[in-house]
């Protein structure tokens, strides 16, 4: 059996939403030409909340998936919570950490089972049969990272005797990036499956650590600006008889990461030598405009930064310029360090106090019920405007 396996397409991502779409629009329908079944490792939607926009293109992609003949039937269904089946098409997902929400409330992959779009996975095992082979898919969505082993040990999944089984999740690890310290490891993932299909990490590889296989699809579109992203977009294409998996490159926005270190520049001698580095770069860029992200590494002569905005001007026309300052005099950098390492946990911290909160809640004897719930998911949000509609609900009541 071919199963096409795909992630984290983040529509209605701010930054790039009509290449969200249309790479995502691109991968599925490349994807349902050439497999018997679908898989989705999470982060369809670039947030828990999605605009209308994004829920539109998400339904105008499955519906046009759901139009076509399918070459593997489901034969079963079983959830941890009781589900029943809500889809007759082989298209199987779980929900990513930027879609996670609270367990009362719905997140959009709920929403897309309950149209009937796609079976959820998430605590669930999905059984595929074509020609006599079966396929079984274990699930289990996306959970703030100090808490993946822990609901990787309550779930305790299991493979589905007599079938090829795929163990689904949507997590950082920590073997990829060692970084992460919270993060859980390959050694963490239950035994027993054939192979381990991870999304959340943006580049695509295939891997074995740890006496597991594990899969990594990437995302269709850029979004983390990584250096490991320029290696371009797809899914795989996993058979499951010759246990091979082709990547297969979707056409996508070319993307560009450049490193140019300084030591001790004067401002315009910065300047001129990151001008010359984009030129080099967009020399050999092929295809749509790009997007081109240049670091400056290292130390300035004077102590303040060049006006970069200028520089990403001038180049606007020819390419999407994003320059990430990382350049002080003296000790200066030190601190940026600390201020970007800072920002880069703040979701991790938003997720803590939400959780501090909720249990402050239950041992003052209130109940989190799942208005409240919702109350401080838009407390702990980072878009000022879904903060701000929390504080007037408290108000009002």
């Amino acid at each position: 059996m071919k199963v096409a396996i795909l992630s984290d397409f983040h529509l209605g991502y701010e930054r790039f939403a009509q290449d969200a779409f249309e790479q995502a629009q691109s991968a599925m329908a490349q994807a349902a030409e050439q497999a018997d079944a679908l898989l989705l490792a999470g982060d369809l939607f670039d947030t828990k909340l999605p605009r209308p926009e994004a829920l539109s293109q998400a339904f105008s992609i499955f519906r046009l998936t759901l139009l076509r003949k399918w070459g593997a039937k489901i034969s079963a269904f079983s959830a941890r919570d009781g589900r029943k089946q809500a889809c007759d098409a082989p298209i199987v997902a779980i929900h990513g950490t930027h879609e996670m929400r609270a367990k009362a409330l719905m997140n959009p992959i709920q929403v897309l089972e309950a149209g009937g779009f796609l079976l959820n996975a998430h605590s669930a095992s999905v059984v595929f049969e074509k020609d006599g082979e079966k396929v079984a898919i274990t699930g289990l969505g996306g959970v703030p990272e100090r808490q993946a082993k822990d609901a990787i040990d309550a779930l305790k999944p299991e493979p589905v005797p007599g079938a090829y089984n795929i163990f689904v999740f949507h997590q950082t690890l920590s073997d990829f990036i060692p970084a992460r310290g919270e993060a859980m490891s390959a050694e963490d993932l239950p035994e027993g499956f054939d192979l381990y299909v991870c999304g959340h990490m943006h580049a695509h590889s295939d891997t074995q650590i740890a006496g597991k296989r594990i899969l990594i699809p990437g995302s269709t579109v850029v979004t983390q600006l990584r250096k490991d992203e320029e290696a371009g977009k797809g899914f795989y294409l996993f058979d499951t008889k010759t246990r091979s998996a082709e990547f297969m490159r979707i056409q996508s926005r070319p993307f560009i990461f450049r490193e140019l270190r300084l030591d001790g520049a004067k401002p315009e001698e910065a300047e001129a030598a990151a001008r010359k580095e984009v030129e080099d770069a967009l020399s050999s860029a092929k295809g749509p405009r790009p997007i081109v992200r240049l670091r400056l590494v290292g130390t300035l002569s004077q102590p303040h930064f060049f006006d970069t905005f200028a520089l990403e001007r001038e180049f606007e026309g020819r390419a999407f310029l994003l320059i990430d300052k990382a350049l002080a005099s003296g000790d200066l950098k030190a601190r940026i360090e600390q201020i970007r390492a800072l920002r880069e946990s703040s979701q991790s911290l938003r997720e803590m106090g939400a959780e501090l909160l909720l249990e402050r809640l239950k041992k003052n004897g209130v109940e989190p019920t799942p208005e409240i719930q919702e109350l401080v998911e838009l407390l702990s949000s980072e878009k000022r405007g879904l903060a701000e509609e929390a504080l007037k609900r408290l108000i009002a009541s």
